[in-house]
């Protein structure tokens, strides 16, 4: 993943969906760049975190502008660590204000071209899907409760069902979130699945980017095809990004996109 400017707002990329950028474009925001004030400085893009509501607009309407798209292309959901998926298609569109959230949903997919599926994260990963071959995309936010729940591989088996898509040619990013360095949890052993167990070190520390890693290949992506950011976001990124754990409940939200040109 590298760090990169649209237009005059800074961000990321990673390496391996860049490499389709004649189709395709992403990014990883950081907090930096917006209008909203402490707590939240600067660029939250969440409405459910106690913000001013005029500016995560204009923080929004920043990303907008510097993606060179209209706002109400640019979709985001109330996410709720659930496994559902929602597809982004010509109904969706048509009866959607452009600030409306649907409930309930953290994945998203889409084959409609200029629409960019964002989620919103701070400790949990955004996990951003591209198949060159079917022309489809997929935006998921993956907290430890949706991995128990393989929120990703709900989002891989929509695609596959609705627009065909093989596995084995998605293109992966993992966005950064809390690293297996502060990933601590109270007693793993009863708040998580027993396949959790072997990402699980003596500290009581869980390594969600290794566990999120495999879950993916389970479902047919190829490991080449899969780029972890590996930045955490609670410990690193040098203030770049927001993280819950660190800010003790009370911060804003980054947001991760995806959408085809």
């Amino acid at each position: 993943m590298k760090k990169t400017y649209f237009d005059r707002l800074p961000g990321f990329q990673f390496d391996l969906l860049g490499g389709f950028s004649d189709r395709m474009n992403h990014a990883v925001f950081s907090r930096k760049g917006g209008y909203s004030k402490p707590p939240f400085d600067s660029l939250n893009i969440s409405y459910s975190v106690n913000d001013d509501e005029n500016d995560v607009k204009k923080n929004r309407a920043a990303i907008c502008s510097n993606l060179k798209i209209d706002p109400p292309n640019l979709v985001t959901a109330r996410q709720t660590h659930s496994k559902n998926i929602l597809v982004v298609d010509e109904t969706f569109m048509s009866q959607r204000h452009k600030y409306d959230e649907p409930d309930n949903i953290d994945g998203l997919i889409t084959r409609l071209k200029g629409i960019m599926l964002m989620v919103k994260v701070a400790d949990c990963q955004a996990i951003l899907m591209f198949d060159p071959v079917k022309n489809a995309i997929a935006a998921v936010h993956a907290g430890w409760r949706g991995l128990v729940q393989d929120i990703s591989g709900e989002a891989i088996n929509a695609l596959k069902e609705i627009y065909g898509t093989d596995p084995a040619d998605l293109i992966v990013g993992i966005s950064p979130s809390l690293g297996p360095c502060c990933s601590f949890f109270s007693n793993p052993e009863t708040e998580l699945p027993p396949d959790f167990k072997p990402f699980t070190d003596t500290r009581k520390r869980v390594d969600q980017w290794a566990y999120s890693i495999k879950q993916i290949e389970r479902h047919g992506v190829h490991e080449k095809n899969i780029e972890l950011a590996g930045v955490c976001t609670m410990c690193g990124g040098g203030g770049d990004f927001y993280s819950f754990r660190a800010q003790r409940g009370i911060t804003g939200r980054f947001g991760a996109g995806i959408l085809l040109s």
